[in-house]
């Protein structure tokens, strides 16, 4: 009883800060990329860049990551929370009606990661050549941010609406599907560095021996082994550790293990109270 109490703690917190940062920060993912645009945008114009509220969350967002991992990713994004809620929608009814979830094989996964990359070196490299602007019709980030803030304009939005809705249907059948495959600001997340403080690590000496608990449920498809080699990709959302019958996966300070759900609740007050002036000024 006590470790269903505290599997529905962590969970119950993770999903009322998903709702927070979704219904009240829903455009950040967009903000901080637009930043990355307007930086390639003015070196194309060979224009002065200065400084503006996309360029501040971009640096906020960065920073925020570089101390605490990907807690943006795994919390406070709202593409990355529509794709959870989609996916655990689409889960009940593929049990309920096909009794098993549709996975795709491991091989092509890691095929697909590097999707994110590409997406992300394609929408520079439009910006570098000034040519963004005829295909951003197409961008279906800014129309979901649009459509949660309230603006349910669709005029000349036909590209994004379809876009929108492929990227549906992917999450549908794989968990975090554009955040694996598609997002450029995780792509950006994945090639920097993250201090080890507030990361979640485990000691393979302690596993239960033949256990993948944790390689089968992890949201960023990343396997046992590849903790050290990908562990940018890691979105922080917990479920290893709160899963882990061993309770093997903890912060990677020692000190700091057993206060997870209080970090948590603590990385979000800090961006929310970081964000939310700024994106509501």
């Amino acid at each position: 009883m006590k470790k269903k109490m505290k599997l529905n703690t962590f969970e119950l917190l993770r999903f009322i800060i998903q709702l927070v940062f979704f219904f009240c920060l829903p455009a950040l993912f967009s903000a901080a990329f637009n930043g990355i645009k307007y930086i390639a945008n003015q070196i194309h114009s060979q224009a002065i860049i200065t400084w503006n509220p996309f360029l501040t969350t971009l640096i906020i967002l960065l920073g925020f990551t570089i101390v605490f991992g990907r807690f943006f990713c795994g919390f406070a994004c709202a593409f990355g929370s529509l794709g959870d809620w989609i996916f655990v929608g689409s889960s009940f009814l593929q049990k309920k009606f096909r009794k098993k979830v549709v996975k795709l094989p491991e091989k092509m996964i890691r095929t697909l990661n590097y999707g994110k990359y590409i997406t992300l070196f394609t929408i520079i490299v439009l910006c570098f050549t000034g040519t963004y602007s005829k295909v951003s019709h197409a961008d279906p980030w800014e129309l979901f941010a649009s459509l949660i803030s309230g603006n349910f304009s669709i005029s000349g939005r036909h590209y994004a609406i379809a876009v929108l809705l492929i990227i549906v249907a992917g999450m549908c059948l794989v968990e975090r599907f554009f955040c694996q495959f598609l997002c450029p600001m995780g792509a950006v997340f994945a090639l920097m560095q993250s201090l080890p403080f507030f990361t979640f690590s485990r000691k393979k000496e302690d596993c239960i021996p033949g256990c993948t608990l944790c390689s089968k449920i992890c949201p960023a498809s990343i396997s046992l082994g590849e903790e050290n080699s990908r562990y940018q990709d890691c979105f922080q959302c917990g479920k290893c550790s709160v899963k882990c019958p061993k309770k093997n996966l903890r912060l990677g300070i020692r000190r700091l293990r057993g206060t997870e759900i209080w970090l948590i609740l603590l990385k979000a007050v800090i961006l929310f109270t970081i964000c939310y002036p700024l994106m509501n000024s």
